[in-house]
């Protein structure tokens, strides 16, 4: 991909609706990814919120490269659970990919915020689960297959009915016969992106192989968060002590301490976390076979209980908005 990155931005410019920066008024700051900042604003013209991923100021090469690929990524991979791309702004002092606007946030969000959401039926969390192994099967399928390399819950975004829309992908590669870096020059990796990645990819120096068993091992992390919705290692604070724990094998604890037993299905779910994060990446399960796994699991929970799931959560998101106002 590196190698014809500026005739796959022309061709992007070619494809896509160029938006002007005048046309997103008041930017208004979400977050920060792994390239650039995330904003929302209101299209001036389409008269609909948008997100806006952007760089701004005066810009490297570089800068500028990371975002047109991200927005050839996003343009190539059209799927029904990855965020949807509406158009570039490609200025000389503004840079920014423009996609739909999810109003529930992130998935992060959901599971961590107890005070607006105190229950998470566990129809949604396995539908969430469900959706997240589709839209990385997707990727990993395609030709040649592409590699996220960033899952976490911060960047699986959620559209008005809760489903799972993958964002960010600042640092995805196609996976190459020949090898790669792991992680460019970042000796360690910034945020909380370090309880997601597999003890494999710690060392930046390291020529690897870009594989599939990176996501998986995301995947399994993400999946006991959403069964316990604690924070993977929160009792460690340094970084490089989880680097270390995971390499003799700690995994998050996996006892009914922490998922509890009321889990449908529990053992079908730990067993697959624990083939997710094996140490071994050779151990580790495709996504199809999560898929596989996991569709038996879906099939038991009816229409009319995931549709009371996401009314709960509307329901919760008002009353915690309407206790804000007051």
């Amino acid at each position: 991909l590196e190698g014809d990155l500026g005739a796959g931005a022309r061709a992007i410019n070619c494809a896509l609706p160029t938006i002007p920066s005048s046309k997103l008024p008041d930017l208004c700051f979400l977050s920060r990814g792994a390239y650039g900042t995330v904003s929302s604003a209101r299209h001036a013209d389409w008269r609909v919120p948008v997100a806006v991923k952007c760089l701004q100021g005066p810009l490297l090469d570089s800068e500028r490269t990371n975002l047109l690929k991200e927005a050839e990524i996003l343009h190539k991979a059209r799927f029904s659970y990855i965020l949807p791309i509406l158009g570039i702004c490609n200025e000389p002092e503004f840079l920014g990919i423009v996609t739909e606007y999810m109003t529930n946030g992130s998935l992060n969000q959901l599971i961590h915020g107890k005070n607006a959401y105190p229950d998470i039926a566990w129809s949604l969390r396995f539908r969430i689960l469900y959706e997240i192994a589709l839209g990385v099967n997707y990727l990993h399928n395609m030709s040649p297959p592409l590699l996220h390399h960033d899952l976490k819950t911060q960047n699986i975004l959620l559209d008005s009915e809760f489903h799972v829309k993958i964002a960010d992908f600042g640092l995805s590669k196609w996976r190459m016969v020949s090898t790669s870096q792991s992680r460019g020059d970042k000796s360690l990796p910034e945020g909380g992106t370090i309880i997601y990645m597999p003890p494999e990819d710690y060392n930046p120096n390291q020529k690897t192989r870009a594989s599939v068993k990176h996501d998986i091992y995301s995947y399994a992390i993400i999946m006991w968060e959403v069964m316990s919705r604690k924070q993977p290692f929160e009792e460690v604070i340094n970084p490089l002590q989880i680097m270390y724990s995971v390499l003799q094998g700690k995994r998050p604890d996996t006892s009914e301490e922490t998922l509890s037993m009321d889990i449908p299905h529990r053992v079908l779910i730990v067993t697959l976390m624990a083939s997710g994060w094996a140490q071994n990446p050779d151990e580790r399960p495709s996504f199809s076979k999560c898929l596989i796994d996991l569709e038996p699991v879906l099939r038991t929970f009816d229409e009319i209980s995931m549709l009371e799931a996401v009314i709960l959560l509307k329901r919760d998101k008002v009353n915690i908005f309407y206790y804000n106002v007051i």
